[in-house]
């Protein structure tokens, strides 16, 4: 007995002794996990960054354009913003104005981009950072360039206590566009800004910025319009007094002016007042923008400049029209700019301005015909430095409905008119441009979008195309079909 008691005893001993030997080997019991949290107070898809008070939104989408007489976002080949669509990859290329059969009649695009928004309440209000980027291929990225990757960048900007700091739409504009291409009627600009809104109540706002003028400067045209081209002419008589068949001309050859454009010191100061209500939205707004002109004898390091300041107002108005379908609206947009004309539109590109209109096609003869139009906010009137003003105005209007819900459509209408001094002693010419344009997309599911879009832009010179200097031509009319389809995935 008392050998069994010992067995038993060794026993439990060694038992207690295994025990504690795989207790230690455990690990500390873990913390609680802190589970991602929804956060509902500024509406679907945001949620807290855990350990934080911050909510954060995160979006993007997939893209694919293929178009035809126009290059990225559905811009036709129309106008200097569109320079990739006239000068194709091959030797002895004409770019913008210039087209022949070098240039490419279908190019394409893939596009991703995200979008991070993060909010986060304060004794202030909500402080808000948002960003939007991407990348894109593109199957001609540039005059004379092949297919290549590039970055793609929209947004990034802080707003906190009605202040808004980074680079965003313009205060100007409001900011709606129901087409894939962006008109040329109407300004829809992004830029860098600093600005301040005060809402009084009602859906009630009026906002004042200061805005980088860089993506709002034409030029200053201080010459004729001129062949650009190293030892490049345009060479003998055709019906038109020139043949470029005849000439010795390197690949980018095209038409542009000598731009006396002073660098800008002051930036754009732009103001709007501000209505949304259950019916839609009412917006007046108005611009100062500086024009600093280059002494015209003057063009070396430390040149002296003189400027001048342009202006721009503008109106808009969407009306939501649920009674004929719902979701249908109404998108109108008007605005006059003297000195200013990015503020009209004219070059159909949220980033940059066009410097001219036009198309020229060449023919195996080296005849030509087309447009060319030089834009510019302010144009030399005499041999003495001196410069005046040039005027824009433009209308458009969209309509949007909807069929069904997965099936609507757009059609839009915009005229944009340009007007020069009469004293001016360069070869200028006041023009117009007008396009219509029809969209018909189908969204079988959610956040799927498969479109076909078509758009027709007419150029009108007040002057029919004409030689007026050695290797310089300007005036006449021209016009372009334009578009092509789309497959975007929202997330």
């Amino acid at each position: 007995m008392k050998m069994v008691k010992s067995l038993l005893l060794g026993s439990a001993a060694g038992l207690v002794a295994v025990a504690g030997a795989q207790a230690a080997d455990l690990p500390v019991k873990a913390k609680a996990v802190e589970y991602v949290k929804v956060c509902s107070a500024y509406g679907a898809g945001y949620f807290y960054i855990p350990g934080t008070d911050t909510c954060l939104k995160i979006g993007g989408y997939a893209r694919f354009d293929a178009y035809a007489g126009a290059v990225g976002t559905f811009r036709p080949d129309i106008a200097t913003t569109a320079g990739a669509g006239f000068n194709g990859p091959g030797v002895g290329a004409y770019a913008f104005p210039f087209s022949d059969k070098d240039d490419a009649d279908i190019l394409t695009r893939a596009r991703g981009v995200f979008d991070m928004d993060a909010r986060t309440q304060t004794d202030y209000g909500t402080l808000r950072s948002y960003v939007r980027f991407g990348g894109e291929w593109n199957s001609q990225s540039g005059a004379g360039s092949g297919p290549n990757n590039a970055f793609y960048f929209e947004r990034a900007f802080i707003q906190f206590a009605g202040f808004t700091f980074g680079y965003t739409q313009s205060f100007f504009d409001i900011g709606v566009n129901y087409m894939m291409t962006t008109p040329f009627a109407g300004s829809n600009t992004w830029t860098s800004l600093i600005a301040y809104t005060a809402q009084f109540g009602n859906g009630f706002s009026a906002t004042i910025a200061l805005e980088d003028g860089a993506n709002r400067v034409t030029g200053v045209q201080g010459t004729n319009a001129t062949m650009a081209a190293a030892g490049g002419t345009f060479g003998s008589l055709s019906p038109f007094g020139f043949n470029p068949f005849l000439a010795t001309v390197g690949t980018g050859a095209g038409l542009g002016y000598q731009n006396w454009q002073g660098g800008n010191a002051v930036p754009d100061i732009v103001a709007n007042l501000r209505l949304d209500q259950a019916w839609g939205t009412a917006m007046l707004s108005g611009a100062l923008h500086q024009v600093n002109t280059l002494d015209q004898f003057a063009l070396f390091p430390g040149a002296s400049s003189s400027d001048q300041w342009g202006w721009a107002i503008g109106g808009a108005l969407i009306l939501k029209a649920d009674m004929i379908g719902k979701g249908d609206s109404f998108l109108l947009q008007a605005s006059y700019a003297k000195g200013a004309i990015s503020y009209a539109g004219m070059g159909g590109n949220s980033q940059g301005t066009a410097s001219a209109w036009g198309k020229v096609d060449i023919d195996q003869f080296g005849n030509l015909t087309g447009a060319y139009v030089p834009l510019a906010d302010a144009v030399v009137v005499n041999g003495f430095g001196d410069y005046d003003l040039t005027t824009a105005w433009a209308i458009m209007g969209q309509f949007r409905h909807y069929w069904t819900p997965g099936l609507r459509s757009v059609v839009f209408g915009g005229y944009t008119k340009y007007e020069v001094p009469l004293s001016t002693v360069i070869a200028v010419t006041d023009a117009d441009m007008w396009q219509v344009g029809t969209d018909l997309v189908w969204s079988p599911v959610k956040n799927l979008d498969l479109g076909l879009e078509v758009v027709y832009s007419k150029v009108s010179a007040d002057v029919p195309l004409q030689a007026v200097a050695t290797n310089a031509i300007i005036g006449g009319s021209t016009d372009v079909w334009s578009g092509g389809i789309r497959a975007q995935r929202n997330f």
